[in-house]
């Protein structure tokens, strides 16, 4: 499902691509060296996600996947 964009992810599809991976807020927000409040931003749509930090949060979530057996 991951797809390149040039535009943020809306704050849905952050929530539920960090919930459907397991992950915490802080865990998430520590995968794309962020803090724990802009995640939260991010997630309630306060502010946008820049685009390279969720490219890089889809790219660390399917490494993680695949190294899970």
């Amino acid at each position: 499902m991951s797809t390149t964009s040039t535009e943020a992810p809306c704050a849905d599809h952050i929530r539920d691509a960090r919930s459907n991976a397991g992950l915490t807020q802080a865990e998430a927000a520590a995968m794309v060296y962020a803090t724990d409040r802009a995640w939260r931003y991010w997630e309630s749509g306060v502010n946008p996600m820049p685009v390279s930090l969720w490219e890089l949060f889809q790219l660390k979530v399917a490494q993680r996947a695949g190294g899970e057996e």
